[in-house]
């Protein structure tokens, strides 16, 4: 006579409890990598299109090329939320407004940020928005010259997990991040 084996009720009851602990540890780990991955992939993105706005001012000779916020991807809002997407136009006369009439395209638009996340700006001029001239610089409004400034990304974990590219009065970026634990990033002025 064959005797049939199984698992007794203690034994199943030890080795959820068993799983349900090693569950317990894991999940945060796996939470803040998943932070981690989002804010980076965040940060490396935002530099390629700044790139990208760059090479497409020094390309098309004249006028500007304008990063802004958008609430409606064919405009640029009045506020320095771009957490909720932004545009990337050809802005022939620097405006900021698109006038299809003078050759203005939306060139890349880019949608709200997953996650939460949070994108400002800061410097240029106390500007909302960037601007690269044919010479690949980024340029202010009026005839102050090139200026420098920083996009900070941040998510619910503050400022001690921040991102940042900062955008040289050269026009080249970098990417930067809290390096002495003082809870600001090291953007563009230091």
């Amino acid at each position: 006579m064959m005797r049939i084996r199984g698992f007794t009720v203690v034994e199943l009851m030890l080795t959820i409890t068993i799983l349900a602990i090693v569950a317990m540890v894991a999940i945060p780990s796996f939470e803040r990598m998943i932070l981690e991955n989002r804010i980076a992939s965040q940060t490396n993105e935002l530099s390629s299109l700044i790139g990208f706005a760059r090479s497409e001012a020094v390309k098309r000779t004249g006028g500007f090329v304008t990063l802004c916020p958008s609430t409606d991807n064919a405009s640029c809002a009045s506020s320095n939320s771009w957490e909720n997407g932004w545009i990337v136009m050809r802005d022939s006369d620097g405006d900021r407004n698109l006038d299809t009439a003078d050759g203005d395209a939306v060139l890349r638009v880019v949608p709200r940020l997953a996650g939460g996340n949070s994108l400002r700006l800061l410097g240029f001029g106390g500007n909302q928005f960037i601007q690269f001239s044919a010479n690949g610089q980024p340029a202010p409004a009026g005839s102050l010259g090139a200026t420098d400034g920083t996009l900070v990304i941040c998510d619910r974990r503050g400022a001690s997990s921040a991102r940042g590219v900062v955008i040289m009065v050269s026009g080249q970026t970098r990417l930067a991040r809290d390096e002495n634990n003082d809870g600001v990033i090291n953007r563009h002025g230091g």
